[in-house]
């Protein structure tokens, strides 16, 4: 199995990038949200989908993509071609967000997605996002460091914060009220 893959883009077109690593071109179908540039070296976390009549390659920029675009596919009804749709909505940390928001309007936007499909990718990945949701919604911003440090000095987890700041207001600022609001919110579990 291929995955990873560093070399020269040598072909780039809205959905794919040839790329030649050591003289032997891969195609590698892409989110057609990354710019891509010929002669220009490029890495790339790889999924190798292998069927018995097809073995694409899907490239990633960043390792959680992967990751996320892996646990999509796992979604019974959601194929290699339908994950990239969802993927090219917006960065993971948003796909996350909405899994975890349970926002299957924001699924059904993707072409191709049903309801039903935008509710089993809710139903069968919100316990799963867990191990990438750290580096999209806290590391985007959403919640200060502060704020963090001072949580868990109360004894909260990571991955509690995370999941309890989806819900917070973004007029939400300053770390004494993001502290606060996660106080009173999650008090009421």
């Amino acid at each position: 199995m291929i995955s990873y893959l560093s070399g020269k883009a040598i072909l780039v077109r809205p959905m794919f990038v040839i790329l030649d690593v050591s003289g032997v071109g891969y195609k590698v179908f892409i989110l057609p949200k990354v710019e891509f540039k010929e002669n220009e070296k490029y890495e790339l976390f790889i999924h190798h989908h292998i069927k018995e009549d097809t073995s694409d390659l899907y490239g990633f920029e960043k390792f959680e993509e992967l990751e996320l675009f892996e646990k999509l596919l796992s979604v019974n009804g959601v194929g290699p071609k339908a994950a990239m749709t969802v993927m090219g909505l917006a960065p993971t940390g948003k796909i996350i967000e909405a899994i975890v928001s349970e926002d299957a309007t924001f699924f059904q936007s993707a072409p191709g997605i049903g309801k039903k499909v935008a509710v089993k990718i809710i139903v069968d990945l919100k316990s799963k996002v867990s191990g990438i949701e750290l580096s999209g919604v806290i590391s985007s911003g959403r919640i200060s460091e502060e704020a963090i440090e001072g949580l868990a000095m109360l004894g909260y987890k990571r991955s509690e914060i995370e999941k309890i700041i989806l819900k917070m207001p973004r007029s939400i600022s300053t770390p004494e009220e993001q502290i606060k609001w996660v106080l009173k919110n999650s008090a009421k579990r």
